[in-house]
């Protein structure tokens, strides 16, 4: 094959090649699909992730607190305090900790708890709460400091879904979306110092300065949660609620009530323990499975022999008054010796039986008779040795033979 050839060739095989994904690409079709992607990681348990990222981002310092349960000290007065958490676990006392706090100068955002959840029921128009004056009832001992109560569920959804909330500080009206909110009612009503920031002429979040601090009770904080603040301007109403008394040097944000499990607590406060107890179990293992020398050899058991049995045996019919058993056992043994000296014994009367021993004995027959078959002999109570003679004479018989 000469070179033009092998050109010609190539270039027939590139253009065929060309025109193949050519033909292909003109058959493929590009669809776009969206997939729906769950959270992932620390995202996953910790609703306030995303805004602790926000908050950081934003320049403000953040971290987030496993529970309230570990909550054992309270940061200084320049930390922004966030719980999204029903504060179920806090006590009356730590409740009363938290609000000295605050009255010194501390900032806490938190959210409105009720006794009875009957979120499921928010649509039954037969569920009221006239019994607590139309209020639904609260023993939150944080609410019951404030003097605030939760009102009857309010449904906000329309064909829009978002409702403006006029914040102090923020140049514009703010955006939030939702559907219903339980609104925050007062017992004495609200002091002129108060901010209420109110939907549908509810009061949805309320600011109360406490002395040198604020406390910031808010009906629905779910928009702060990872797959709500990207929504409407979430994002900029948690950055205004944490600037309503000064700009925070720093934010704790706490999202469960929940204790931690016992192998936690356990690990966390006695650590070196455990450790200990782990590795003396390792040794006694190692130890239980080694030994040293050869195996001690089982003692044999002791066996008892039959003269033994018999004579227990004999004991616990003397003891119980059954001589007739062992007169007739007696008995049996001299028949039986009787029946291997002399063939055809069985097929023998009595009264043959008792002629032949005679004779061989050389006793008299009434005494043979006694000793074979008088039933009475040897049992009378007030002649004992009448029955040791009984079977002494028995057995003379049966070993002579």
């Amino acid at each position: 094959m000469n070179k033009k050839l092998a050109w010609l060739l190539g270039i027939i095989l590139l253009t065929l090649f060309i025109l193949g994904i050519y033909n292909t690409y003109q058959r493929l079709e590009l669809i776009e699909s969206v997939e729906k992607t769950t959270l992932k990681g620390e995202a996953k348990k910790n609703p306030l992730y995303a805004a602790r990222i926000f908050l950081h981002r934003m320049g403000i310092p953040a971290s987030s607190k496993q529970s309230l349960q570990g909550l054992k000290e309270l940061p200084d007065t320049n930390t922004l305090l966030i719980i999204s958490s029903k504060r179920s676990t806090l006590s009356r006392q730590a409740t009363n900790d938290l609000y000295a706090w605050v009255q010194s100068g501390g900032h806490l955002i938190t959210r409105t708890n009720i006794d009875d959840d009957l979120s499921d029921f928010s649509d039954d128009p037969d569920v009221t709460y006239e019994e607590y004056g139309g209020e639904q009832p609260s023993s939150d001992p944080l609410q019951e400091l404030l003097g605030v109560k939760i009102g009857e569920r309010l449904s906000i959804y329309d064909k829009k879904n978002e409702f403006s909330l006029h914040l102090k500080g923020a140049v514009h009206p703010l955006k939030i979306e939702g559907e219903s909110f339980y609104p925050i009612t007062s017992m004495q009503g609200f002091s002129k110092t108060d901010e209420i920031i109110k939907i549908k002429k509810k009061a949805f979040i309320l600011r109360r300065q406490i002395d040198k601090g604020m406390i910031t009770l808010v009906a629905d904080i779910e928009f702060m949660n990872n797959r709500e603040i990207r929504k409407a301007d979430h994002a900029e109403i948690l950055w205004q609620l944490a600037h309503g008394l000064r700009a925070p040097d720093n934010v704790w944000l706490i999202h469960n009530d929940e204790v931690p499990p016992l192998w936690r607590l356990m690990w966390k406060h006695a650590w070196a323990l455990i450790i200990t107890l782990t590795l003396m179990l390792v040794l006694w293992l190692y130890r239980a499975s080694h030994r040293f020398g050869p195996m001690i050899p089982k003692a044999a058991e002791d066996r008892r022999s039959l003269l033994e049995h018999i004579n227990a045996s004999g004991n616990f019919y003397w003891k119980h008054q059954q001589k007739a058993k062992l007169i007739a056992s007696t008995r049996e043994a001299l028949n039986q010796r009787l029946a291997i000296t002399n063939p055809g014994w069985k097929q023998l009367s009595d009264a043959e039986k008792i002629t032949q021993l005679a004779t061989r004995l050389e006793r008299p027959q009434q005494e043979i008779q006694q000793l074979l078959f008088d039933p009475n002999v040897g049992l009378n109570k007030s002649k004992s040795d009448e029955f040791t003679q009984l079977v002494k004479q028995l057995e003379q018989v049966r070993t002579s033979l």
